[in-house]
């Protein structure tokens, strides 16, 4: 969309201040569903990180027994 039409389609959204508001509720609320999507997928990663940061120090005390006894 081109800026001039992106500012006259704004300057005729601004002149309704009902649209407005349920715009902005709308929005926040899109805004806390994406952040939801977002937190829950970095979880899983951390999840996963600690169990490959586990692993790792499995795999270096059983490594490092082996090379002691």
């Amino acid at each position: 969309m081109p800026l001039i039409d992106y500012e006259w389609a704004m300057n005729e959204i601004m002149k309704d201040q009902e649209y407005i508001y349920n715009f902005l509720i709308k929005d926040l609320y899109y805004l806390g569903v994406v952040l939801n999507k977002k937190y829950q997928l970095l979880r899983i990663v951390y999840n996963i990180f600690m169990v490959g940061i586990l692993v790792s120090v499995i795999a270096f005390v059983i490594a490092l027994l082996a090379i002691s006894g």
